[in-house]
Formats: structure tokens, C-alpha cells, sequence
């Protein structure tokens, strides 16, 4: 075991507390224990924090994280002690059903419920819940070699560690999720990391006309350095009328909603076009209710699916997502807007719902 500094969650609500005394257990066979030495901010980790998300207590969050091996359970020719590596929460077995059927979000050996499974985190000789199965806000994070992706010497450590959920989510999301092809209309609801890179992704893939929905100002300008066409204020009278428009009237011919309440949901499928297709990505604190009629989904033949960590293996698109990063096809510096201090990872909350920024990245 190894002690170690790290924030801890004791109590809904309340500030992370910078504790020095956790424990973490050594790896074992196919297991890497990582120094973290970057990790960004998630509204996952902020809606559980606030107590929106339910999560067993004690616990250490954090889960967009890359840093560097220290330790093996066992030689691996892929990995070796001093390798750079960006962190997935989700390491498919490659093995059970889900695997095999090309959903390794869905892997039966990842995808436990949090606290279920045998404790690798402690203090004072109790249990710590790992969030999302890495607990990174902390100076180690145990891993499985099959959730760990190389990072290329000439990619930055903090670009890096957002490759390992704003930025996967968002590619899988177009490629993996909505399979869009070259020349496809696309429109995109809500801006924070997922939404930038989403465009920043559909306008690699050569994507038509490209709008985005946000009411902040910064991130509507954002947007339209990232590859938005259009992008405007969810509150402008001619919102409607102007996007769709831009495609002729007949509507986009995919639709992400990185917020999915009921009102945004609503508004995404009036802007899908008939036999077009709604991805939802956004997760909410308290279940929502979806704002649309299923006569709309049968009458018009749309599609709605929904879209966790865009489906993606890291070992198959982390690595697409550094290169594309690493060529200038995909501009990751323009998505960490601040760096802090580890010790100042509440401020970096503060700062997350303040809506300051796009992503925070912490440095240990």
C-alpha cells in the first residue's frame, strides 16, 4: 500500500477536503498505479459534489485525469514504469457480451455500480469509494492496463487529461454514436467541454452546415472559433427560424443535446430533421422526463439515442483523439481555459459553476 494526499468527499455539499493520509493498494496483475499528475474538472464530479448525483460516501472523485506509471502488477509489454498515459474510467474486458458487440461503456466488468466491488482506497483502515472507479483527484489512481492510452510526447499533460472524458465523449459521440458522415448538417446544445469539442470534431469530419445553441457569451464566441456556422442565445426569438434555415428548413440532419432536460430535448427534436437522428449526451442530476411526443418519433422517423463516454475504447480512440490534437485538427489548448494548483481544487469548482471558463485542469 502506499499513503498518499488527496480530496476527500465526506459530505454532500461541502468542500472537498485536502487530506494527506489515504492508503492505496499496490497493483495487481493488469493493473498500473498512475501519479496523477493532471486532472480536469467534470460536472459529473461537481453534480455529485453538490449533492444533485446520489454517491457512497467517503469518497475521492475525479476521473479526467493523465499522469504517469510508477508500477506494473505484473511486465506488460505495453506498458512500462515512467509511461505517460491519459486515464479512462471505463476499461473494457474485450471479452464479456457487451464487449463483443462493440459497447465497451457497457462492459460487465466495468460498468458496477460506484461502491460495489472490492475497496482499493482507504483511510483509517475503512473503505474510500474511488469515483468512477479511478478516484484521480489524488496523487495516485489504480488502473487497468486496458483504461490506460499512451500520450505522445509532443501532447501537453493537461490537453491530455481531457481526452479522457470531455473530449472521448464528444468524439464517440460523432463518430462512434451518430456515425456521421461528410457533408451532414449537425447542430450542438450546450457548450462546455463536450459541446467545443464536438465541434471541433464535426468540423474535422468535413461536417455541412454546423450550429450550437449556449447561453453564455463567450462560449457562443467559442463556438464559432471551434467550427460553428451559427451560434446563438437559447432565448432568441428567431432561434428556431434561423437555424433551421440554415438547412433549408428541413432541419439538422443530427442533433446533440449535452443538457437533456426536458426543455432543451424538446427543442432538439423539433430541429432533427425527418428520419434524422437526436443524440442525447448530457447527464442530469434528477431524471428528466424527455419534452417531446413519441407521434413525432413515428410519424417522422427520427432516431433519439443516447450517448455515454461516446462508446469509446480507449485503446482505439484516445490514441485517434492525441493524433488529431497533435496535427492541429483539433485544438485542445483553445478547451483548458485555466490551470490551478491541486490545494485549489475548490476554487476550481467555484470557478466550474460560476461558468467561468471551459475546463479547469488541475496540476499535482
Amino acid at each position: 500500500m502506499r499513503r498518499m494526499k488527496g480530496a476527500l468527499l465526506t459530505e454532500p455539499g461541502q468542500p472537498l477536503q485536502i487530506v494527506d493520509d489515504l492508503m492505496i493498494d499496490a497493483p495487481r496483475p493488469g493493473e498500473a498505479l498512475v501519479r496523477v499528475t493532471h486532472c480536469g474538472i467534470c460536472q459529473s464530479d461537481v453534480s455529485i459534489i453538490d449533492g444533485k448525483m446520489p454517491y457512497p460516501l467517503p469518497a475521492v472523485l475525479g476521473h479526467e485525469a493523465a499522469g504517469e506509471i510508477v508500477a506494473l502488477g505484473t511486465p506488460d509489454d505495453g506498458f512500462k514504469a515512467g509511461d505517460r498515459v491519459v486515464l479512462s474510467m471505463r476499461a473494457p474486458c474485450d471479452e464479456c457480451f457487451h464487449c463483443r458487440h462493440d459497447q465497451p461503456v457497457l462492459c460487465e466488468k466495468s460498468a458496477a455500480p460506484p461502491g460495489v466491488g472490492e475497496a482499493r482506497l482507504w483511510r483509517d483502515g475503512r473503505p474510500v469509494t474511488r469515483g468512477f472507479q479511478l478516484g484521480a483527484f489524488a496523487e495516485y489512481a489504480l488502473v487497468s492496463l486496458r483504461g490506460l492510452a499512451p500520450v505522445p510526447e509532443a501532447l501537453p499533460s493537461d490537453q491530455a487529461a481531457i481526452t479522457g472524458c470531455a473530449v472521448q465523449t464528444a468524439y464517440g459521440s460523432v463518430h462512434n454514436v451518430a456515425r456521421l458522415t461528410a457533408g451532414d448538417s449537425a447542430c450542438v446544445i450546450g457548450l462546455g467541454g463536450i459541446g467545443l469539442a464536438e465541434l471541433m470534431t464535426l468540423r474535422a469530419a468535413g461536417a455541412g452546415a454546423i450550429a450550437a445553441v449556449e447561453p453564455n457569451a463567450s462560449r457562443r464566441e467559442a463556438a464559432r472559433a471551434s467550427g460553428a456556422d451559427c451560434a446563438l442565445a437559447p432565448d432568441d426569438p428567431a432561434l428556431s427560424d434561423r437555424l433551421m434555415a440554415l438547412t433549408g428548413g428541413r432541419g439538422f440532419d443530427v442533433v446533440f443535446d449535452n443538457v437533456a432536460t426536458t426543455g432543451t430535448s424538446d427543442l432538439a427534436l423539433r430541429l432533427t430533421r425527418a428520419g434524422g437522428k437526436l443524440v442525447l449526451v448530457g447527464v442530469t442530476g434528477a431524471p428528466q422526463p424527455p419534452g417531446f411526443s413519441t407521434m413525432d418519433l413515428v410519424l417522422r422517423q427520427k432516431t433519439v439515442t443516447g450517448a455515454f463516454l461516446g462508446n469509446c475504447h480507449p485503446r482505439r480512440d484516445l490514441p485517434r483523439i492525441m493524433e488529431m490534437a497533435i496535427t492541429g485538427r483539433m485544438d485542445l489548448g483553445a478547451l483548458v481555459t485555466a490551470t490551478l494548483p491541486f490545494d485549489d481544487i475548490n476554487e476550481g469548482l467555484a470557478r466550474f459553476r460560476r461558468g467561468e471558463g471551459v475546463r479547469t485542469v488541475l496540476c499535482l
